[in-house]
């Protein structure tokens, strides 16, 4: 245990101080919101429910939670082309380890891309919470992220380095146009609408309404959010077993 801890202090030390990383991760979702802010008006048919500005901020929040979910994707399609995981197995740390702290540092960033978003709400777009609300819309949202991390870590375990670049990239698409963030399922046709339910994004931007709005949770984000993180996991889980015994 003490090995993964020092581990996962250096992966996060060496994630945490490039520039790049941190201005895509954190930098990117805050400045897409900031954006909405100074040029975005109030639309003509409101969302019923919550205040268009709060749901505006849910919904960016949830695009941080993607971008962070998804990242260790990349990362451990790198390591594998490397050879990284390969070298671990003649030292004291377990290969699977490493790939535990790939994902516990993408949950690290998730963290700070929500708060950060909720930050500029409360600040800059008279988003109104009862500190009680702030923290469980933060920490609800950032607990939301496993299955994201969990997908993350299914494709980068899946797919070659060039590959899971690609597959990350298409799934930060699909799970931001699609996905509840971009367009709501309502606005979309009834195919799409029932595609987006499906999809993890919409889970998370579902968790971050209630509890914004100081309502339950629905029990169908629940099951989303349940079923992608067990489905993801189980299938990263294969793909590691294949990686492990090559």
């Amino acid at each position: 245990m003490t090995g993964w801890l020092a581990y996962l202090w250096l992966e996060a030390k060496r994630q945490w101080r490039n520039r790049e990383i941190l201005i895509f991760r954190l930098g990117l979702p805050l400045a897409i919101y900031l954006i909405l802010i100074a040029v975005q008006d109030q639309p003509e048919q409101a969302g019923r429910g919550l205040p268009w500005q709060t749901g505006r901020m849910v919904a960016l929040a949830a695009l941080g939670a993607v971008i962070s979910g998804l990242a260790s994707g990349p990362s451990l399609g790198e390591d594998r082309a490397n050879g990284w995981l390969r070298q671990l197995r003649v030292t004291p740390l377990r290969p699977s380890a490493a790939v535990a702290a790939k994902i516990a540092v993408a949950m690290s960033f998730a963290l700070p891309a929500i708060a950060l978003v909720a930050a500029a709400g409360a600040l800059l777009d008279q988003v109104a919470l009862g500190w009680a609300q702030w923290l469980g819309l933060v920490g609800g949202m950032w607990l939301a992220t496993a299955p994201l991390t969990a997908l993350g870590a299914l494709i980068g375990l899946a797919f070659s380095a060039e590959a899971a670049q690609g597959a990350t990239t298409l799934a930060f698409v699909v799970l931001w146009l699609l996905g509840g963030i971009f367009t709501p399922p309502d606005n979309l046709p009834d195919s799409l609408a029932a595609v987006s339910r499906a999809l993890p994004s919409y889970g998370v931007v579902q968790v971050g309404n209630g509890l914004a709005g100081g309502t339950s949770i629905p029990a169908s984000a629940v099951v989303v959010l349940a079923a992608w993180t067990a489905g993801a996991g189980a299938l990263a889980a294969l793909a590691w077993r294949r990686v492990h015994t090559r």
